[in-house]
């Protein structure tokens, strides 16, 4: 739960079936550019669940950062997922929700209520969130600073990334990881690259 003195806000829309909360650091001031994260939940996970998990506003509020972490739609079994790359994680049902589109617009709604620092937008991911923050680094490189992917991948097919600028990566993943091989496999029937792959790419 928020510290006692930071502040979380309520937005209903953005459309009304997809709010948001906009946790507010108790450092931020009006007056001064603050740089705003967006974290992104694992697939069958929440916005609420991931962020309670790695236990982020405890930097955030330290950071005198802004910070939202939005919920992913439901597939036909009831998971949440995010629809990230050719790789991860959209089923033949949910394959046509835009959320790069939703978390672009994430961002246009909080920097439409509080000073961002437009330098300082990040995208944070776990797993099917991993892959979606670098859908974000390929489609939106000119709104994202960097991106950190925990136990995600980058697209399989590199020619279907191509960002407008540099983005800053930082890919977190462990060897043992057997859902998301740090080798690189296949995630409900799509093929996904392996760690290095994904980071040699973005070096190029």
């Amino acid at each position: 739960s928020p510290s006692p003195s930071s502040t979380t806000t309520e937005v209903p829309e953005l459309p009304a079936d997809r709010p948001i909360k906009i946790h507010v650091s108790p450092k931020y001031e009006a007056a001064t550019p603050a740089p705003l994260l967006v974290l992104l939940h694992g697939f069958g996970a929440s916005g609420e669940i991931q962020s309670a998990y790695l236990g982020l506003e405890k930097p955030v509020d330290a950071n005198g950062m802004l910070y939202v972490y939005p919920d992913g739609t439901e597939n036909r079994i009831g998971k949440r997922f995010w629809n990230a790359t050719d790789a991860c994680c959209a089923g033949p049902v949910s394959n046509d929700v835009d959320d790069s589109a939703y978390l672009s617009a994430v961002i246009a709604k909080v920097r439409s209520q509080y000073n961002v620092d437009p330098r300082r937008i990040y995208v944070m991911g776990h797993s099917n969130g991993g892959f979606m923050s670098y859908r974000m680094a390929c489609d939106h490189a000119d709104k994202i600073a960097a991106v950190a992917s925990l136990a995600g991948a980058t697209f399989a097919d590199a020619e279907r990334c191509d960002p407008s600028e540099p983005v800053s990566v930082l890919q977190i993943h462990g060897t043992a990881d057997e859902t998301i091989p740090y080798t690189g496999g296949t995630i409900l029937g799509n093929d996904h690259p392996s760690a290095q792959t994904t980071v040699d790419t973005w070096a190029d």
